[in-house]
C-alpha cells in the first residue's frame, strides 16, 4: 500500500478550511474569557500528543512514515498508544481545536471536520489494512482494546 497524501499535507488543508471558514463569515465569530489560554492549552495538548506518538515508535526502532504503513516492524502498543491507535492524528486534530478556538469562527469548525473524517477513510483504514496483514491477531486484539481516535 502507498498512500498519496501525507497527514501533515491534510492538516494543513484542514488549516486552510478553517481559516478560510472565518475569512468567508467574518461577522460570524465568538470570545470568551481565557480563549486564548484555552487555545494554548489544546495546541500544547497536541503538540505532546503527537510528539509521544513519534517518540514511542523511534524507541521501538520502527517507522513513522505513515504513507508505507506496511514497512512497519514492530507493533507498538505501549505508551500513549495504550489510549489511542493514532496519537499523531490526535495531536494534529488537537492542534487544529486549538487555532480553532482562537480564531474564534464556529464556522472553521468544518476544517476538523474534514481532517478527522478524511484521515479515517483514506488514510487510517488503509494503515489498519496493512497492520492487519503484517501482524494478524496480535493487531486484532489490540484493536479491540484501543479505540482509533480517543
Amino acid at each position: 500500500m502507498k498512500l498519496k497524501i501525507p497527514p501533515v499535507v491534510i492538516f494543513f488543508i484542514s488549516l486552510g478550511l478553517s481559516f478560510g471558514g472565518y475569512y468567508a463569515f467574518p461577522g460570524l465569530t465568538y470570545s470568551f474569557d481565557y480563549q486564548t489560554l484555552l487555545s494554548r492549552l489544546f495546541l500544547a495538548m497536541g503538540v505532546l500528543t503527537a510528539f509521544s506518538g513519534i517518540i514511542a515508535f523511534r524507541l521501538k526502532g520502527t517507522t513513522v512514515d505513515p504513507t508505507n504503513p506496511d514497512k512497519a516492524s514492530r507493533l507498538v502498543t505501549g505508551g500513549i498508544y495504550r489510549y489511542t491507535r493514532n496519537p499523531m492524528y490526535v495531536g494534529m486534530a488537537l492542534v487544529l481545536i486549538g487555532g480553532i478556538i482562537r480564531i474564534g469562527s464556529p464556522v472553521s469548525i468544518s476544517g476538523i471536520f474534514f481532517f478527522v473524517w478524511y484521515l479515517t477513510a483514506f488514510q487510517i483504514k488503509p494503515e489498519e489494512e496493512a497492520l492487519f496483514k503484517l501482524f494478524g491477531k496480535e493487531y486484532e486484539e489490540y484493536c479491540s482494546r484501543v479505540r482509533r481516535w480517543l
